[in-house]
């Protein structure tokens, strides 16, 4: 019975004993190698999410035209210095010798057959007056008519063909020539060669545009460009302050203030704000483990080892993102794991308590 009675007091002491305060698992402590990780410290800033617009720069353009591999005869020069003209008017006449000549024949051919057919016509109607005035046969009468009727006809056929030729002749020879490339004002014209021969060394004509001084884009942002506004265009690290004009549709000019000494077609960028958020802490975006919803940090304590704190995020851009939470401020150091920052939560929790 003592034995039991003292068994049962001890089983009661047991239980008046003071309780064992609980701790919450310790946060991950790890060590890194410099190979390993990116270190980075928490800044302050504003957060800007923007994007960049393709432009491309359209100053003076102009066109030089130039003789043929081949070489061409030009038969006549068809604008003169000063004088303005639209893309595909014709500059030069080539001549074609054997269409020319071809031409030639063929004009001379339709003067001779029309001649022919008014001659039959007259011998025609001659000879028929001739028959009725000596009381000719209807055999006869139906003789001289078969006889010139068959003449005219032949005639025609051959009149048509002609006709055709010099139709033909005539496209050809007008489609001989050089036409202007670009609309603009003609600043350059060698007479000297009109009537000579031209190679791909020689210059005949110069044609300038007009000179836009302007970058232009098509973009499905033009509603967040006010017109005449001010807007910053960067070309090859060289930024240049322009004002925007709107076109037609999704079309956007960027208009220096100031002619610029710029290649045309040379491209350059806009970059646009879609979100600005200012005085905000912000860390680079692969500083952040995301696990599930929730998001970590590797922030370096007071003992100069990292442990993995909890934060929350807000805005982003290609490069940082917004992060808040009690566990960080600015100047924080903090750093990425690049290869066991991969972690999932249920993984850290079992390795801080000894059982991963």
């Amino acid at each position: 019975m003592l034995c039991i009675g003292i068994a049962a007091c001890m089983m009661c002491g047991c239980g008046i004993l003071p309780t064992e305060e609980e701790f919450d698992a310790a946060p991950l402590v790890k060590e890194y190698s410099d190979e390993n990780v990116g270190k980075y410290t928490v800044t302050r800033g504003d957060m800007i999410q923007s994007e960049s617009i393709a432009v491309r720069y359209e100053g003076t353009k102009k066109s030089d035209v130039y003789g043929t591999d081949d070489g061409i005869r030009i038969k006549k020069l068809c604008v003169s210095k000063g004088q303005h003209v639209k893309k595909g008017d014709v500059l030069l006449q080539e001549y074609l010798e054997d269409e020319e000549e071809s031409l030639k024949t063929s004009k001379r051919q339709v003067s001779t057959l029309t001649l022919q057919i008014s001659q039959a016509k007259q011998m025609r109607q001659r000879e028929l007056e001739q028959l009725n005035h000596t009381g000719g046969s209807k055999e006869e009468k139906e003789n001289v008519k078969t006889q010139y009727d068959a003449q005219i006809k032949n005639c025609r056929s051959s009149l048509e063909l002609a006709k055709l030729d010099i139709q033909s002749l005539e496209e050809t020879i007008r489609e001989a020539s050089l036409k202007a490339p670009i609309s603009g004002t003609v600043t350059f014209v060698e007479k000297s060669l009109e009537g000579g021969y031209a190679n791909q060394e020689n210059l005949l004509v110069t044609i300038r545009a007009a000179k836009k001084n302007r970058f232009s884009c098509k973009t499905e942002y033009t509603s967040r460009f006010s017109q005449g506004s001010e807007v910053t265009v960067t070309v090859m690290g060289q930024q240049y302050k322009t004002t925007v004009k709107k076109g037609k549709g999704k079309q956007i000019y960027f208009v220096p203030k100031q002619e610029l000494a710029l290649k045309n077609a040379v491209t350059g960028t806009v970059d646009l704000v879609l979100k600005e958020k200012k005085n905000v802490l912000m860390v680079p975006r692969d500083a952040i483990k995301e696990v599930g919803e929730k998001h970590f940090l590797m922030v370096k304590g007071e003992d100069n080892q990292f442990i993995e704190t909890e934060v929350t995020i807000g805005e982003e851009n290609d490069y940082y993102v917004e992060v808040s939470g009690s566990g960080i401020k600015e100047g924080s150091e903090i750093l990425a794991d690049l290869t066991n920052y991969n972690e999932t939560t249920e993984g850290v929790e079992n390795e801080s308590k000894g059982e991963a």
